[in-house]
């Protein structure tokens, strides 16, 4: 199991497994300072899940579609590839400008800056989008995505329409 028990957290979200992470971190910090040697290197599960260099240059043309997209679709797919992008890059501002009004309500830019840092720390950067999937309603949508590294992958995100501009509501 690795240090942030991802094994044991199949099914939650990524953002959930890093607020849980922000949480006991801090408390797991003085008992791996005797084991220093070992806490830099980041475990089997952590390594594989490193982005190659060019991954981060093709994010945006490996989330393209191939086919022509639904309507209004093709703007929720170039808001969730900015938001993975800015997630996994740990660029908080960017981030979080593209997260709901409710979840700025729940979540302060600190915490959410916190929540990316642990998520860089585990991924390394941003990867492409492998799969693409979106039930939309009206001004708000459900979206499916899937990376290379499984650990990423969401289900039924919730993303929702605010003055015209689809944002993030998994909060």
């Amino acid at each position: 199991m690795s240090l942030w028990g991802i094994e044991a957290c199949r099914g939650t979200s990524v953002r959930a497994m890093i607020r849980k992470a922000m949480i006991v971190m801090p408390l797991l910090a003085l008992p791996l300072t005797a084991c220093a040697g070992n806490a830099d290197k980041p475990d089997t599960a952590a390594s594989s899940t490193s982005a190659a260099p060019s991954a981060t240059a093709s994010s945006s043309a490996a989330a393209r579609p191939t086919a022509q997209a639904p309507a209004g679709q093709e703007e929720l797919r170039q808001a969730v590839v900015a938001y993975s992008d800015a997630f996994l890059d740990a660029k908080p501002t960017v981030a979080y400008d593209l997260f709901s009004a409710r979840c700025k309500d729940r979540i302060t830019l600190s915490e959410f800056t916190g929540m990316l840092t642990a998520a860089k720390q585990m991924y390394g950067k941003a990867i492409p989008l492998k799969t693409f999937d979106a039930e939309v309603s009206g001004d708000l949508a459900r979206v499916t995505y899937t990376y290379d590294v499984p650990a990423l992958n969401q289900t039924k995100e919730p993303w929702v329409r605010e003055d015209g501009k689809w944002k993030q509501d998994d909060c």
